[in-house]
């Protein structure tokens, strides 16, 4: 129970990182056990009860089918059946996710990822019914799973924001993170005639979200705001509500000034980052970038 425990406190006090990848691996564990416990039974992996759970949270390319299923164009981008599938995803999604949060913020982190798989999904769809080799080459009735371009959305908008941030990669060295994504868009790109043409449109539909949204956040828009409101509206939904508590003070008193930060000191820390990574800045330095995100 203490590893239930412990589990259910780091979801608790998690980010939202950290949510996300739970319940990934939560639906990958229920999936993957209703797999062992149907093969025990049965002798086949897919049971009904499975079988029922995958049809109604994997997305479809064909419109029709998923007009009576609409939902699944959502949590198509929780959902994974193959271990090296949801381990490389994740992989990519903590690290680049860590300096997406650092940077700008969880909420945003949550709107990017769903708005990123959204539109990776909308991709495919529409290249379907446009490209005639890819209807031919992909049935209708393949359905759709994965995290990938709610990923590559993410791993998209932290290059395009901070393009020479430095990351460490095993057997390579430093490599600024503009060249790791490019590297896999341009892969994504080769492999589109190749038997997962779906997967890779996918994957640049997600990239080109990420994308949008960072230049357009650099030039003070936020494309993705009207989807952090319905998000803000959810939440006032669920919360409780809280007792107002009123209290007196003198009006005698003067409030104390509150240090305020420029736009000169935020340019000097990001132009550090991208030098020398974000490891390389003080304590002070890290707050100052934390409180400003949360502001944003």
């Amino acid at each position: 129970m203490t590893i239930w425990h412990d589990i259910q406190r780091e979801f608790r006090e998690g980010n939202n990182l950290i949510k996300i990848i739970f319940l990934n691996i939560a639906v990958f564990l229920v999936l993957n056990i209703l797999q062992v416990f149907s093969w025990i039974i049965t002798g086949q992996q897919e049971s009904g009860i499975y079988s029922f759970i995958i049809e109604n949270i994997q997305t479809y390319i064909s419109l029709p089918k998923l007009a009576t299923k609409p939902w699944t164009l959502i949590t198509y981008m929780f959902t994974h059946v193959d271990l090296l599938h949801i381990l490389f995803n994740m992989l990519w999604l903590y690290w680049m996710g860590r300096i997406f949060i650092d940077m700008l913020n969880g909420k945003r982190f949550v709107a990017i990822y769903i708005l990123g798989g959204l539109t990776g999904a909308l991709f495919t769809i529409a290249a379907y019914y446009i490209i005639p080799h890819l209807s031919e080459q992909v049935p209708a009735e393949i359905p759709m799973i994965g995290a990938s371009a709610s990923v590559l959305a993410i791993m998209a908008a932290t290059a395009t924001y901070f393009p020479n941030y430095i990351v460490q990669l095993i057997f390579i060295g430093p490599v600024r993170i503009k060249y790791i994504v490019l590297g896999l868009i341009i892969l994504d790109i080769i492999l589109i005639p190749g038997i997962n043409s779906g997967g890779h449109i996918a994957h640049l539909g997600g990239a080109l979200f990420g994308y949008l949204w960072a230049s357009n956040i650099k030039k003070g828009t936020d494309i993705s705001k009207w989807f952090m409101n319905i998000m803000d509206s959810i939440s006032t939904w669920t919360k409780p509500r809280k007792n107002i508590k009123v209290t007196y003070t003198n009006s005698t008193q003067t409030a104390k000034p509150t240090n305020s930060v420029t736009q000169q000191e935020i340019d000097i820390i990001l132009d550090k980052i991208a030098k020398n990574g974000y490891e390389s800045l003080s304590a002070k330095e890290k707050e100052i970038l934390f409180t400003m995100s949360k502001k944003r």
